[in-house]
């Protein structure tokens, strides 16, 4: 036998260690190596993480608390902030050979976990710190102990199952459809019922709103903005009803889990619907995948949704795939995907190392928030020394989130300028600047000025500070001195 075709379960899991090691491995040392900064939403996060809390204004908690971890441990380089992610996605994969050789057997678990960490989304998302990579590994381990417990009378993987979901809620409120999904599940699969609708069901349920509870209470104790920021993002009061939004987000989703993969899904449902018997582990994934999807569809018709929004539907999505592409063309689709899996994670890495080359390849663009704050930052600071200001205000979400990051040396407390007294993110809800406040400088894009400077006694413009950032876009800041705010004003 060679190491490179294993024939046993064991040494297509020791093989699949080496591999996902590696690729772990290459994407924390071009992590280390990268000079792109943090985008805004990974400035805020970083930003949580200095006071870490049992909730924040627009997510859960579990972010906060593992870029905590990270910086604690390595220090607050922009790799630290982003390491947990290609670990947590290396525990997903790993976790993904025995979801795939739980439902079918270990080949498909072999592959399943190295299709998972070339998928684009995976291989993205390995670059920076989001909530959905927490969100994805408490996703795979609680289907994985979920088929476990399914063959083990005890309690231990119901327990395991439990913590998952538990865990998952305070990284992201999605893990709900993994509920919807086992419960599905559990009407078509009889060995399943016992778990799902009965005593270990209602102990999963009640040990994982128990871990989950703490956001709660932070939640009731904030007048619950969480739940109203989730309600924002569904933003079904100006419904449109877009039969070309759905079809545009279905698209996106061929970029999210890969052209081959995501065919090899669809095959892999429509031989589903034309077979019987069908297996159980088949229609278990099946079931897990399908209410990320046919939901966040249904959003996507009703108002908006972002591409990443169904993420969770892959995680079980990734084995059904895999077994169609493994049956067809003596898998050569299989080494399609993962050959163009390959390419796009070298690609991306040398963007990550050498910024610059994005914009040879006419890709500047799309890395153009990720470009120019440190910059920004250093001038923030440096103006800050020359007068004694009473605080720094921004209006901008993004520019007070990479200015909690990039200007961290500054000795003046950063707040924002906020038009109203109601509370649309974090910063407005913990950093509003108080009226009264005498002397600020205020950092502002120059198209939202006129109002801002509005709202102050008197405001002298000091300079303006131009940066290039990628795709040959420029970033463009007014800095003024300005006395005395006088609170909200209406504006029309």
């Amino acid at each position: 036998m060679s190491f490179f075709r294993p024939n046993t379960g064991e040494e297509r899991w020791r093989l699949a260690l080496a591999v996902i090691g590696a690729l772990t491995l290459a994407r924390i040392l071009v992590l280390i190596l990268s000079p792109i900064e943090l985008y805004p939403d990974e400035a805020q996060y970083w930003y949580w993480a200095q006071t870490p809390a049992l909730g924040y204004f627009s997510k859960p908690p579990l972010i906060g608390w593992i870029i905590w971890l990270t910086t604690a441990i390595f220090g607050d380089g922009e790799w630290a902030v982003r390491l947990s992610s290609p670990l947590l996605h290396a525990g997903t994969a790993l976790l993904l050979f025995g979801v795939g050789r739980l439902t079918f057997d270990s080949r498909v678990g072999f592959w399943s976990a190295i299709t998972y960490a070339l998928l684009p989304g995976t291989i993205y998302s390995s670059g920076l710190v989001s909530t959905d990579v927490p969100l994805l590994f408490c996703w795979a381990l609680a289907l994985y102990a979920l088929l476990r417990a399914m063959k083990d009378e005890g309690w231990r993987w119901t327990l395991v199952c439990a913590a998952a979901i538990g865990v998952g809620m305070l990284a992201k409120y999605a893990m709900l459809y993994f509920v919807g999904g086992a419960i599905l599940a559990a009407v078509f699969v009889p060995k399943l019922r016992p778990i799902v609708f009965g005593l270990r069901g209602l102990a999963i349920l009640a040990i994982g709103f128990l871990i989950f509870s703490p956001n709660l209470f932070w939640n009731w104790q904030h007048h619950f903005p969480t739940v109203a920021h989730t309600e924002a993002n569904a933003n079904w009061g100006h419904a449109r009803f877009s039969a070309m939004g759905a079809l545009n987000w279905f698209g996106g989703q061929f970029g999210v889990f890969g052209p081959l993969t995501m065919i090899g899904y669809g095959m892999a449902l429509w031989r589903f619907v034309r077979t019987k018997p069908r297996e159980d582990g088949a229609v278990i994934l099946a079931a897990i995948s399908l209410p990320p999807l046919v939901t966040i569809l249904c959003q996507s018709f009703i108002s908006d949704a972002n591409a990443n929004w169904a993420a969770t539907a892959y995680v079980a999505a990734v084995p059904l795939a895999v077994a169609w592409l493994l049956s067809v063309w003596k898998g050569r689709l299989l080494w399609v995907s993962l050959a163009l899996g390959a390419v796009m994670m070298a690609g991306l890495s040398i963007i990550y190392v050498s910024p610059p080359f994005a914009t040879k390849v006419g890709v500047g663009n799309a890395f153009k928030r990720q470009q120019g704050w440190s910059q920004l930052g250093d001038a923030v600071v440096a103006a800050a020394k020359e007068a004694p200001y009473d605080a720094i205000a921004v209006a901008n979400r993004s520019v007070v989130a990479e200015l909690t990051y990039y200007a961290r040396a500054r000795t003046v407390p950063l707040k924002v300028w906020d038009n109203d007294l109601h509370d649309d993110d974090h910063f407005q809800m913990t950093m509003r600047l108080p009226a009264g406040t005498g002397r600020v400088l205020l950092v502002l894009d120059p198209r939202d000025a006129r109002p801002i400077l509005q709202s102050f006694d008197s405001a002298v413009r000091l300079k303006t500070l131009v940066i290039g950032i990628g795709g040959h876009r420029e970033r463009v800041s007014e800095f003024y001195d300005a006395h005395f705010y006088r609170g909200p004003q209406k504006t029309p």
